[in-house]
């Protein structure tokens, strides 16, 4: 899976739980989760935009410093390597690379059953 594959699944997936998480009330057992992690690397100046997230998405800079900021949040943080980030609100959440830069996602999602 190429990097922007892989973007495409992780948006697709983040999407998909925000949908489940609105009609969550009417299941009678919650659905089987997982934990995904992806690796992403980033160019100086580059940015990743994800429009849905929750309280499962964990941001993990592991190279280099990563500005994240959400929608509407006027409170702005930097990761450098070693940090983390839980998304704390459900607003887009955008993540700019100040120096090139390896950051880890990690979400829960349901998983899909055939």
């Amino acid at each position: 899976m190429n990097k922007e594959d892989s973007l495409e699944f992780v948006q697709e997936r983040l999407r998909h739980n925000h949908h489940s998480i609105l009609g969550r009330e009417l299941r009678l057992r919650e659905p089987p989760r997982v934990r995904r992690r992806f690796a992403l690397e980033l160019g100086k100046g580059e940015h990743r935009t994800f429009e849905r997230v929750d309280d499962s998405v964990i941001v993990c800079c592991n190279s280099g410093s990563l500005w994240i900021t959400h929608d509407g949040d006027p409170k702005d943080l930097v990761l450098v390597a070693g940090e983390h980030y839980r998304a704390d609100r459900e607003d887009a959440m955008h993540l700019f690379a100040l120096q090139p830069c390896v950051i880890e996602i990690q979400f829960d999602d349901e998983v899909v059953e055939h």
